[in-house]
């Protein structure tokens, strides 16, 4: 009895996908949403990952975890993408992207978004931005970007409902790096 059930829960995935993949949805007129810029000369070393999940997946996980974890699939309903770029650099990529952090500080907060965490110095330069709904009750966007000395680097843009106390188990759940330091 179990397989049919998953045969066709797998045959209703792909039929899913495909439907939605023709409607392809334009994040950017989102409040939460950040375009990073160009971002493909430091994506092509040997340790990238790269994490791109769209409002689509995000329901249909909501929807599956719904039973399991109630918490989590609440948390999802609020979504509308996670992007995460995660790559190493090299000391002369480390100096390009430092100004390309700075370039992205800048932008965010000549576009209001609130600064809460900045950790600037030798060893880290690390940025955790919040972009909050127009009556200030929600949070609808969530940028990190960081570097750190070993030359690890991170951009995160999280779009839509955010609750921040759940962000530590959504990146343990889709193993996004980094979130784990806005929860502490």
């Amino acid at each position: 009895m179990k397989n049919p059930i998953k045969i066709i829960l797998v045959i209703t995935l792909f039929l899913s996908l495909n439907a939605f993949a023709q409607e392809k949805e334009d994040y950017s007129k989102e409040p939460g949403f950040v375009d990073f810029g160009n971002l493909s000369p430091f994506l092509n070393n040997d340790k990238v990952t790269e994490i791109n999940i769209e409002s689509y997946l995000l329901n249909m996980v909501s929807n599956l975890t719904k039973k399991d974890d109630p918490e989590l699939s609440q948390m999802l309903k609020g979504l509308k993408l996670i992007k995460v770029y995660s790559f190493d650099v090299n000391a002369k990529e480390a100096r390009e992207l430092n100004v390309k952090i700075s370039q992205i500080d800048e932008m965010l907060e000549k576009k209001n978004w609130n600064r809460i965490v900045k950790v600037k110095g030798p060893h880290e330069n690390t940025n955790v931005y919040i972009k909050t709904s127009p009556d200030k009750n929600q949070i609808v966007g969530l940028v990190v970007t960081t570097l750190e000395k070993d030359g690890q680097s991170s951009f995160i843009n999280i779009v839509g409902k955010i609750d921040m106390d759940a962000l530590a188990k959504l990146g343990e759940k889709f193993d996004i790096p980094s979130l784990d330091k806005i929860h502490k």
